[in-house]
């Protein structure tokens, strides 16, 4: 009896001991993702990563990165070198750097379909990405439209398309300015301006050579209000983040970015006056939506779906909408969420801050394809950053 009482111990001893190395192999998964935003820097390590150690025993570490275009890299070169395991489970991303890892084949299949809470997204969302069909290869995280803030104080809204920014400019000399293009914000308000003087439809049905040649019309206007930009424009913001920082310090009268709930959070940081509103262009804003996806590579793709899963759940969604967080607006389909839930995500928006979600779905417009992007952004360094 003692012996097999012996062996019995020993076997639920190693038995043990094996569960316990189990769990210890799966308990981290990195998250590599912008960190060029203290709110959502704050709301991933406050917020995101207990609730994750909480509900999952895992111990989400976020990365930060500067440039979303270095992990593609990274990712691509390690392929080509025959890597197996890297150091990132997850990543946040969207637009031609997804086309970009989709082409490489670096990216993990099946990840949407491996999401438990995948029948509680907007269906839309998960079809395409700037253009480009995501085949289950990302998961979409939240809800973007571009938006320009002000000060009411200083009057009504600043201008609303290219003409009226024009007149708004040359009134009010060194008070306006946008972030260097090769910044995704500042990308992102090229091609917005783009969209506005050549209309949507048109560049859709245009050739890339076509494009080329009337991109003309856009840097000559951008080169003409360039006088009467910040600083002359003789320099950019080289981020939204600098650009914010001179709003909240009164040097200019607008800033900008995608999240739709920008104008809450900074408020709720103390960052913005109180009195700071958001707006849209008449003719409509840049829509989008980002996304999380699983490199092929990954050292813990199990804890990175079960991650994923707790980042697209209606409680996590509900938290990253909230404005002392990120503001970020959800990817859930509202018909399937219970009415409670659905009281407290319109509850949200009632500050009368942003744009009413008519006006923001009347005014949507779709991003264009990864290879017009590409040619903006070019366009924009050799024909308006290098004067």
């Amino acid at each position: 009896m003692g012996k097999k009482f012996k062996l019995l111990t020993l076997s639920l001893l190693v038995l043990g001991m094996l569960t316990s190395c189990n769990k210890k192999e799966n308990k981290d998964v990195n998250i590599y993702m912008w960190g060029g935003s203290k709110e959502i820097n704050t709301f991933m390590d406050d917020v995101v990563a207990p609730k994750v150690l909480e509900n999952e025993n895992i111990n989400l570490k976020r990365v930060p990165i500067v440039d979303i275009k270095d992990v593609v890299n990274k990712l691509i070169i390690e392929k080509q070198a025959g890597k197996k395991t890297g150091v990132i489970d997850v990543l946040w991303v969207n637009g031609e750097n997804f086309k970009a890892l989709k082409d490489a084949g670096v990216l993990t299949e099946n990840t949407l379909g491996s999401i438990k809470n995948k029948d509680l997204l907007k269906e839309s969302t998960t079809v395409k990405d700037f253009g480009e069909d995501i085949n289950g290869l990302e998961v979409p995280f939240g809800e973007a439209q571009f938006n320009f803030i002000y000060n009411t104080k200083n009057g009504a809204v600043p201008f609303t398309g290219w003409e009226t920014l024009t007149e708004y400019v040359k009134k009010n000399p060194g008070r306006f300015t946008y972030p260097n293009a090769t910044n995704f914000t500042g990308s992102a308000f090229v091609r917005n301006i783009t969209i506005d003087m050549l209309g949507y439809d048109n560049i859709q049905n245009m050739t890339p050579e076509e494009f080329k040649e009337n991109l003309n019309i856009v840097w000559n206007y951008l080169n003409e209000i360039e006088p009467y930009l910040w600083r002359k424009g003789e320099t950019y913001p080289e981020s939204e983040g600098k650009l914010d920082l001179l709003y909240s310090a009164g040097e200019v009268d607008v800033t900008m970015g995608y999240t739709i709930n920008k104008v809450n959070s900074k408020i709720e940081s103390g960052d913005y006056p109180e009195t700071s509103k958001s707006f849209l262009l008449n003719k409509g804003t840049l829509f989008n939506n980002h996304y999380l996806a699983i490199p092929a590579n990954a050292q813990n793709k199990d804890g990175a779906i079960a991650v994923i899963n707790e980042l697209v759940s209606p409680e996590m969604q509900l938290l990253k909408q909230e404005p002392k967080n990120w503001g970020d607006f959800n990817i859930l389909d509202m018909k399937k969420l219970s009415p409670e839930i659905v009281k407290q995500f319109f509850d949200l928006n009632k500050s009368g801050k942003i744009p009413s979600p008519e006006e923001l779905q009347e005014k949507r417009v779709m991003e264009l394809t990864p290879d017009k992007l590409t040619i903006i952004e070019e366009g924009w360094t050799e024909n308006v950053g290098k004067n």
